[in-house]
């Protein structure tokens, strides 16, 4: 079995760098205070993945054990597509708005973005809620583990666990969708690029057709952490994370620290807790 600590060091590995990106594209969209709609609803998104992936930092080395290492890849994929895109678009964003300046978007840019762009800010928010949700899911179901540590399973959490498992399942009937969606996008792109190559390359339909492609990869990586989530959501999944977890019980011992002192020691051992005490 993989050592949890490398599993955990490995995802923080790879989201230590998404959250900087993440942050900087923050920093990028909070300066336009007259921004569009769309804009700002990306901003929105934006803030709702860096929440998101810090929650994911905070699951503990044994909740990444009991999810395994397929897990993992399938969330550090999922991340770095994250990351890659919100690098991708904050690269054209600085280019569109390159006749903004102080925090407010010039005529020429806002138009740009408002208008001309719409679609393509339109996407990079659709693939962050795919990344939220996905995310997301990993957080619900670690947390669920965790819920299961030193209780057994209890009706409420029978309740939570079918209520994860719902929720996973919607999230990947909605990724199937946008799965669809996105590659008849990806089709009518290519086939407008190839009626159109004799007349020369259009910039724009070049980063839109690049937008969509980093959407269905995105997209894609998503549907597969949702498939992997989802044996782990149900009640079969979690009640063997419980029984693992409570394979280490605590041991209680008397020890003896002079003459007139004594006091309890605590500590844990698989298989049995054990119970003795010694006189002063």
């Amino acid at each position: 079995m993989p050592d949890p600590l490398s599993i955990a060091a490995s995802v923080v590995g790879i989201t230590v760098p998404a959250l900087h990106g993440i942050q900087l594209l923050l920093e990028d969209l909070e300066q336009f205070r007259n921004a569009s709609k769309t804009v700002k609803r990306l901003l929105e998104d934006v803030q709702s993945v860096d929440t998101s992936l810090k929650l994911l930092q905070r699951v503990e080395e044994r909740e990444w054990d009991l999810l395994g290492a397929s897990i993992a890849e399938q969330s550090k994929t999922t991340i770095s597509s994250c990351a890659q895109a919100c690098n991708l678009f904050r690269t054209n964003l600085q280019r569109w708005t390159r006749h903004s300046e102080d925090g407010r978007l010039a005529w020429q840019d806002r138009t740009s973005v408002g208008f001309f762009k719409k679609g393509q800010v339109r996407a990079m928010s659709e693939q962050l809620q795919y990344c939220k949700l996905s995310i997301s899911s990993v957080v619900s179901i670690a947390t669920l583990y965790s819920s299961v540590r030193h209780t057994h399973i209890t009706e409420d959490i029978k309740k939570a666990i079918a209520t994860t498992e719902a929720e996973v399942k919607d999230a990947i009937t909605t990724t199937n969708k946008q799965l669809i969606v996105l590659e008849s996008k990806l089709d009518e792109l290519n086939l407008s690029s190839d009626d159109e190559e004799v007349a020369g390359p259009d910039e724009g339909k070049i980063e839109a057709l690049q937008q969509v492609e980093e959407e269905h990869k995105a997209v894609s990586a998503s549907q597969r952490l949702l498939d992997e989530l989802l044996s782990k959501a149900q009640e079969d999944a979690v009640a063997k994370a419980a029984a693992k977890n409570q394979g280490c019980s605590t041991t209680v011992t008397s020890v003896t620290f002079g003459n007139q002192n004594s006091g309890q020691q605590a500590g844990v051992i698989n298989g049995g807790a054990k119970f003795w005490a010694k006189r002063a």
